[in-house]
């Protein structure tokens, strides 16, 4: 075999590894306390567009959601690498958490101040919670 062989095959076989993998995850929102029908949710984001949540089988998302997921996921990398956490502010209010590569990002609704992120991360979650959890 020679070298131009060689080379192909191990460019060819390199591709090949890469094509057909499992999509990894984008985020995992969680959503406990405060009137959430009673349940707590659990939302994980696929990188090709799938999601699930609390362990219902994964469904493809419309694209502009998985956009905005992308989009947030970009903006919580430098609270998620600090750890951020915003203590909660009242009794009764939902608790939010969301892990990314980065690291994880913790608040509670209503907190004054937020990192505009984070109520946008809201906001998708109750369009995926509509959208998948019912």
């Amino acid at each position: 075999m020679n070298v131009r062989r060689i080379g192909a095959a191990v460019v060819a076989g390199l591709l090949a590894a890469g094509c057909g993998g499992e999509a990894g995850d984008l985020m995992a929102i969680e959503v406990a306390k405060g009137p959430a029908r009673g349940r707590s949710l659990y939302i994980v984001i696929k990188g090709d567009g799938r999601a699930s949540c609390n362990d219902r089988p994964e469904e493809m998302i419309p694209s502009e959601l998985l956009i905005d997921a992308r989009e947030l996921e970009r903006n919580l990398g430098d609270l998620a690498e600090q750890g951020a956490f915003f203590e909660p502010t009242g009794a009764g209010r939902r608790e939010y958490v969301v892990r990314i590569k980065a690291g994880t990002v913790r608040w509670s609704e209503g907190n004054r101040g937020l990192p505009r992120e984070l109520p946008r991360t809201q906001l998708l979650t109750v369009r995926l919670d509509r959208l998948l959890c019912r």
